[in-house]
């Protein structure tokens, strides 16, 4: 009986419990601001996959090459919708605001003028060609014949693709994981996505 009257009083205690609802403040966090190209790069780019303040729980003295192993790795392996470049302009930017470099140091002068001489492309609209280019792509794949029995050419991936069931994310894949001769490229999905559009619709006619 008085087993029964303990379940009866937890049973009446859940019937009556309110729900409870908590909310979050805003993310008000901001990037230091700063005279480089990478700072307005990571104040549109970094928010996309986490919040800023992620930034600040870094270690303070990652220098540059350190900041660009990260920014590799948030590109490559989390699909950081970023390009190569805009990698390595943002690193140097945080480098210089959360690490140990400095807006005098070569290497960041170099990446300033680098970015201030080139128009940076967006993920979604993506340039191809310099893709193609950036990762010599047609060093190994030509356009209609492969250098090597080991690649496919441009024009053989297409066949090979073309038809099939999600040939775009298929043909992506193997991309971006090094299939069909080719070895593991740096570029994330968007980027091999990007690709694999171009070798199913124009680039393998």
């Amino acid at each position: 009986m008085r087993f029964l009257l303990i379940i009866l009083a937890l049973f009446s205690l859940t019937a009556t419990a309110e729900v409870v609802s908590i909310s979050l403040p805003m993310d008000n966090t901001k990037l230091k601001p700063l005279a480089l190209p990478g700072y307005g790069l990571a104040q549109s780019k970094c928010h996309l996959c986490h919040s800023v303040d992620y930034v600040m729980y870094q270690p303070p003295e990652m220098n540059l090459k350190e900041w660009t192993g990260e920014m590799y790795k948030m590109r490559n392996e989390y699909g950081a919708p970023i390009s190569d470049d805009e990698a390595k302009f943002i690193a140097a930017y945080l480098s210089v605001a959360y690490g140990s470099a400095k807006e005098t140091d070569e290497e960041i002068i170099t990446l300033t003028k680098l970015a201030n001489a080139k128009i940076i492309y967006h993920p979604d609209n993506l340039d191809v060609q310099s893709l193609l280019s950036d990762n010599n792509c047609l060093t190994c794949h030509k356009a209609s014949e492969a250098p090597s029995h080991n690649t496919l050419s441009i024009k053989e991936m297409r066949a090979k693709y073309e038809g099939i069931d999600n040939a775009v994310y298929e043909l992506g894949s193997a991309i971006k994981l090094g299939g069909n001769g080719m070895p593991k490229p740096p570029i994330n999905r968007r980027e091999s996505d990007a690709l694999a559009k171009f070798i199913l619709e124009e680039g393998g006619k």
